[in-house]
Order: C-alpha cells, then structure tokens, then sequence
C-alpha cells in the first residue's frame, strides 16, 4: 500500500513538473510576424499570449533579448506568472524564405507552364539575368514571388518577364530576361565505348537537348541500342544517334569457327576459318579447314555458322523478287 502511495505521489510530481516546463520561458523563439507577442515565450500565456511585447528582428535575422527584460514586460501586459526561468537570454528569430534567382526562374517557369499547357513543366528551362542578389521573404507570405506579365518567343526562346517580389519594406518589382527553352530527353554514354563494345543499359543515362535540335536519328528509348555495338569509339555525355551502332559482331575475319550442317535430322560439325566479319544473320565465306573449300553460311551464333541453308535462301530471296 506504501509503495504503491509513494509511485502515486512520484507521478504526480513528475506531471506537476512537466506542466511548469511546459509553461517556462523558452530559450529560443521563432517568428514569422513583425511583432513577438507573450505567447511566443510563454506556451501556457492564456488570454494574454496575443498580446505584443517586442518588435520582430529584421527577416531572416536573430537576436538575443535579456530574460528579465522579457519577463517584466509580460508581467506589465497581465501575465503575472512569467518568470526568467533561470534564463539570462532569449534568443528571438525571425523566419524568413530567401528569394534569389533560382525562386524567380522557378516562378517563371510555373506561369509557363500554366499559359502553354501543351509545354513539359519538367523539361522548361529557363534561365534569367537582371536580379543580383537576394531578398528575405516572411515564411508564410502567400506567393512571395508572383509573375505580372511574361512575353516568350517559344521558337527563338527569348523571354522577358516583370515579377512582383513580396518581402515586406523591401518589396520590389523585377524586370528580367532570357531564355525558356523546351527541352526534349535522350541517351547518351556514361562512359566512353570502344569500338565493337556492346551496349548495355548500364552503360547509358540520360540527358536533356533543345527540343529545337531534336531529330529523328537521335537515340529517345534505350531499347534501340541496348545490345548493339558501337560502329566507331563514342565519347561519353554525347547525345547518342542511331547510326553510331550495328549488330554486333559473332563471327571475326580470320577466327576460327564451327561449321553446323543439318539435314534430315542429322547435325554435322567441323571446324574452318572465317574469311570475313559477320553480325548474326549474316552470310559468310568459311574455309573448311578439313577440306580446304571455301563455302558460304549464315552466322546463327558466337563463332558459329551454319552451312547448307544458303542456297535455299537465296533461291527464296530471287523468288521474292
């Protein structure tokens, strides 16, 4: 019974003790109003927390106020319970959003977006001059930074645009311009390719380019090379186009080869040398290296060629013709 009395009164004291922290005198605050009111210090100020007792720092700035100036101004205002709190200062912030090019480009590039519906936000880029420096916004302030007028010449991408900057006494108007180009995504290498190297997914990324100097040779879906070989070497981060590759190589001028011939369910092999390159699907010349004739078959696979089907393709090729 004692035990369980003394855990009873130890959570009291503890909930006693939590509520008093809980009402102290914070160590920082932070504002988003020009004005600091009881209620910032003091968390349980009551009827008295919207009253105001300092001016706020400047935006985007903070300084410390002495506890004891603070506590005897909130008791001046009604609050007779704010004390220091074993608190020698108060430090009081001002929040602020930073405005700087990068929040006006991303302004433009919004209203772009919102008057040209049929332009991809994410592929907008816009870059503007004419805005040094940075502005302190309040946190909060409903659209800080708005667009007043845009004119944009989307073939050119010359653009120019006044925009409305919202950062309380230094509130001020900017005329900018530059350029707004649509851009269009396509592959490039990660890493520069030697030629006859095969492509893997790994080995592309990809980069953005002027929709203006997009063409239909450029590689837009992986899927085109992936598995190809590059026809020459190809640097890296250049834009890849679909005549930088061709099937690769199975079959190497001068390698030695297996020779397949089947007929009647029957497979033969030998062995010979091929005398010319050949990607898969490509009629070589062999030498047969058991009978030194040189004969003509299809590449199927990896040094591998397959003979007596030749004729007959050729035969079915001159019928179609």
């Amino acid at each position: 019974m004692i035990r369980q009395t003394l855990i009873a009164a130890a959570v009291l004291f503890l909930a006693a003790g939590q509520a008093i922290a809980a009402g102290a005198l914070r160590s920082h605050v932070a504002v988003t109003a020009d004005v600091v009111t009881v209620g910032d210090f003091y968390p349980d100020a009551g009827r008295f927390a919207t009253t105001p007792l300092f001016r706020a720092p400047d935006l985007g700035t903070s300084g410390p106020v002495p506890a004891a100036v603070v506590a005897d101004r909130a008791r001046a205002a009604g609050y007779l319970d704010a004390q220091t709190d074993g608190l020698r200062h108060v430090v009081v912030e001002r929040l602020a959003v930073t405005i700087g090019m990068p929040q006006l480009e991303a302004a433009v590039r919004e209203a772009l977006a919102a008057r040209y519906p049929d332009a991809e936000h994410d592929l907008l880029e816009v870059s503007l001059r004419g805005f040094p420096g940075t502005l302190q916004a309040a946190t909060g302030t409903h659209d800080p930074v708005s667009v007043t007028s845009v004119t944009w010449r989307r073939a050119s991408g010359q653009l120019t645009a006044s925009l409305r900057i919202n950062a309380g006494t230094q509130s001020r108007t900017a005329n900018l311009t530059g350029r707004a180009m649509e851009m269009a995504q396509v592959y490039a290498l990660a890493r520069p390719l030697d030629r006859g190297a095969v492509v893997r997914a790994g080995d592309l990324i990809v980069k953005n380019v002027p929709r203006t100097r997009l063409t239909a040779r450029h590689v837009e879906n992986p899927e085109e090379v992936v598995g190809l070989a590059a026809r020459r070497g190809i640097q890296a981060d250049r834009p890849l186009r679909e005549a930088d590759f061709e099937p690769p190589l199975l079959v190497k001028r001068g390698s030695k080869v297996t020779l397949v011939f089947k007929t009647a369910g029957l497979t033969l092999t030998t062995i010979g040398r091929a005398l010319a390159n050949g990607a898969e699907g490509d009629i070589v010349d062999i030498l047969n290296l058991q009978s030194r004739r040189t004969v003509s078959g299809i590449v199927r696979a990896h040094d591998q060629v397959e003979v007596g089907l030749v004729h007959r393709r050729i035969a079915q090729l001159q019928e179609t013709n």
